[in-house]
């Protein structure tokens, strides 16, 4: 192996830059990830590059970020540490047969010699042809971010969410109040029982912040 982790990480950034540029994406070299705005939605490509002693790795996570939901809850809690709506690891979100149900799965790209870089950018370009691209085209709405997030299991984050539980249950909340979501109501006491399984007091308290809010205030 000649490639130096910089070097690596440079190839790969130019050269799936040149095929995710096609629909939008804009490469951000400090989170090394690709990002394309639509709207209020922002959605992420990021690439995670580890180096080992004998190879390297590379590891996909989707994400995205809907303006709305997210502007709405850093108005009741305060600033956030991140703005993901959604955020999950690609091989959980191509091994969840509907979405919901989380099923461990591993697409890592394993790189021991020089070859192997320019077979990674292609397994790239295909993981993002196959499965990031109509992950990121069936999310495009609040209504799809609802119907994701408001549906059983309630137990855990799905697959195609991801994240923590307690922002599932105030994300949940805020996205169907701004649907005007039918079930609105059951979900409140859903999700009153949900995030006491964090077991968090802050994680609590800010639910309740969003929980009365929402309860109090129109959006």
């Amino acid at each position: 192996m000649t490639f130096k982790t910089k070097e690596i990480k440079e190839l790969i950034a130019k050269r799936l830059g040149i095929a995710l540029a096609r629909d939008g994406f804009i490469y951000n070299k400090t989170l090394n990830e690709f990002r394309c705005v639509k709207g209020d939605y922002t959605y992420i490509f990021n690439l995670l590059q580890n180096s080992w002693s004998d190879h390297y790795s590379i590891d996909v996570r989707l994400a995205l970020s809907q303006k709305e939901i997210e502007s709405i809850l850093e108005n009741i809690i305060g600033k956030l540490r991140h703005k993901y709506t959604f955020w999950r690891e690609l091989g959980r979100i191509y091994k969840s047969p509907d979405g919901r149900q989380v099923v461990n799965g591993n697409l890592a790209i394993i790189i021991l010699f020089d070859e192997d870089v320019y077979a990674a950018i292609e397994t790239l370009e295909r993981y993002y042809e196959t499965i990031a691209k109509g992950y990121y085209e069936k999310y495009n709405s609040l209504e799809a971010i609802d119907d994701i997030m408001n549906n059983p299991p309630f137990d855990h984050s799905p697959a195609h969410v991801g994240g923590v539980l307690d922002n599932r249950c105030m994300k949940g909340l805020i996205v169907a109040k701004l649907i005007r979501n039918p079930n609105y109501d059951k979900l409140v006491e859903i999700y009153d029982e949900e995030i006491k399984r964090t077991m968090n007091t802050e994680s609590m308290e800010n639910y309740y912040k969003v929980r009365d809010y929402l309860n109090y205030n129109k959006i």
